[in-house]
């Protein structure tokens, strides 16, 4: 005979994780050849301080984290908004490593941007490096035991699969690109496409290839959301300067406002990203785009650097001396929906005086308190305490299983990135570049992603991105699992049923533990969600 405990049910085509709205910018640097003295060797270094100074500008001005000149405001309804005025945006900051490919970290202050860079943007000054390295392809593909060409192909084939499968299901949030761009540039760009079928990508134009792939990054997150109200990204492409290969601007992106004590909001006196906020209160409750999103145009003329470009591929399968647009646009939409805090980490006070949504979460297991608990003193020591602050939210707590470093076994909880000294903004809002394997949400952009948005998915669920199709708003479960006890003999066949209390149109893994919960195998995988599977044992 074979015994068992408690079965339990997943949703098996679950969020996929990489990326939305933190906001950000990208810059890309590049390491600069010795040159021999001469006379045009003074202009290089007095252009490179010149375009340092306004790189820095851009950066300080779009990663500002204070609340100066943002003003909280009433709505009829008797809720709250703040308009974050184009602030609290994450930036992609991208560079060439050693062996001259792209790399790329999502910062969010100055600080970290002079770090990953090497130097101070502001006196030229080189400093030491700190905070997560981004791998290159070389390194992923020899820690696989595989060539750089055989991890592209099985890359490529494992994304094609996870895209396909997400297109199974019927999209539960209606993500809409609004195109901000005016004749024949960015979106709307004539010019012929680099590759037609890039990655999978059949734009005949420049133009379409970049708005396929921001449709591409919404389809598949709204594969795995559950909203009736329309989200709204407000989408171009700019000449972004100053680029060229000592860094520039990639992309920037943020949400567009917070709000809180809503129709429909879990929890009161708590700050809400536009889009969570709408799917809770299910209504508009702002006029504005719910995202913002800039992407720099010139970096497809190689500002960056000779034949350097974006990549418009659908898949990880990226050519050497290409940016992944499709990833930089998953990880920033991320950010944009909820993976964020708006605390201050330097003096642990509230974004104007009330804690946010991703904040209710975090928990500290050094002194057993989530940070809603905590004195702003103890936030500010917190902040800085590596490898101790954690994610704790039941789906996420079920589904981390599969990682092997960076989560802490006996709960489930996973490590939020907290370095010491602190990284403003990039801290606390990535999860912790320990994870193994690697995140969606990490600071640094790792090319071994798969396209399934991970944990990142498990956390939007936790933040209050549920079903609810039963509009009460009570997250759509499956309960009344059996049997969830006993014994069977090898051989019967045993019905396993579940009741479904909303309107779940996603497959179910099922699965058995032996031993009381503390680990499971599964029985079946992707089976049609009917209430009722006949298992033989």
């Amino acid at each position: 005979m074979k015994s068992y405990s408690p079965l339990r049910y997943l949703a098996s085509i679950a969020f996929f994780t990489l990326l939305i709205s933190e906001i950000s910018i990208t810059a890309v640097a590049q390491s600069q050849p010795s040159q021999k003295r001469s006379s045009g060797k003074n202009f290089s270094a007095v252009k490179q301080l010149t375009d340092d100074a306004a790189l820095a500008a851009s950066i300080r001005k779009l990663t500002d984290r204070t609340a100066d000149g943002i003003i909280e405001q009433q709505r009829a309804d008797g809720s709250f908004f703040a308009d974050l005025k184009g602030k609290f945006q994450n930036v992609i900051l991208g560079k060439l490593n050693a062996s001259g490919e792209p790399v790329a970290a999502c910062i969010a202050s100055i600080g970290e941007a002079n770090r990953f860079l090497g130097r101070d943007l502001e006196t030229g000054s080189p400093i030491r490096k700190s905070g997560p390295e981004p791998e290159s392809i070389d390194l992923i593909a020899a820690l696989h035991a595989m060539s750089v060409d055989e991890f592209r192909f099985y890359s490529r084939l494992i994304s094609d699969y996870q895209l396909s499968q997400a297109r199974l299901s019927q999209l539960s949030a209606n993500i809409v690109i609004q195109n901000n761009d005016g004749l024949a540039e960015g979106f709307n760009d004539i010019l012929p496409a680099f590759v037609i079928g890039e990655g999978g990508n059949f734009g005949l134009t420049r133009g379409a290839q970049r708005l396929n792939v921001f449709n591409q990054a919404a389809s598949i997150w709204g594969a795995f959301l559950d909203s009736g109200v329309t989200i709204t990204v407000d989408a171009k492409f700019d000449p972004l300067k100053p680029c060229s290969s000592g860094g520039g601007v990639l992309a920037s992106s943020g949400a567009s406002t917070l709000h809180r004590n809503f129709f429909g909001a879990e929890f009161t006196n708590t700050w809400y990203p536009q889009a969570l906020a709408n799917k809770r209160a299910y209504q508009d409750l702002h006029s504005s785009p719910d995202i913002s999103a800039t992407v720099n145009s010139d970096v497809d003329n190689g500002c960056l650097g000779p034949g350097t470009r974006f990549y418009y591929g659908y898949d990880n399968a990226v050519p050497p001396g290409r940016i992944n647009l499709l990833i930089v646009t998953l990880h920033e939409f991320g950010h944009g929906l909820g993976f964020q805090t708006f605390v201050n980490g330097s003096t642990g006070e509230y974004f104007l005086s009330f804690p946010d949504i991703f904040l209710l979460k975090m928990y500290d297991r050094s002194i057993g308190l989530y940070w809603n608990q905590m004195t702003n003193a103890q936030r500010a020591a917190s902040a800085i305490n590596p490898n101790n602050v954690l994610f704790d939210g039941p789906s996420v707590r079920l589904e981390s299983g599969f990682l092997t470093a960076g989560r802490e076994t006996s709960t489930g909880r996973v490590e939020l990135y907290t370095p010491n000294p602190l990284q403003s903004g990039s801290s606390l809002s990535h999860f912790n570049t320990a994870a193994t394997p690697n995140l969606l949400m990490e600071p640094a952009i790792k090319c071994d992603l798969p396209l399934n948005l991970d944990l990142t998915r498990k956390i939007m669920r936790d933040l209050g991105w549920h079903r609810d199709t039963t509009l009460d708003g009570v997250p759509d479960s499956i309960i009344n699992v059996s049997p969830n006890n006993g014994s069977v003999i090898v051989g019967q066949q045993v019905i396993i049923g579940w009741t479904n209390t909303g309107g779940f149109n996603r497959n179910v893994t099922i699965e058995l533990s032996t031993n009381g919960g503390s680990t499971f195998s599964a029985i079946a995988t992707d089976v049609s969600n009917t209430g009722s599977y006949t298992w033989t044992v």
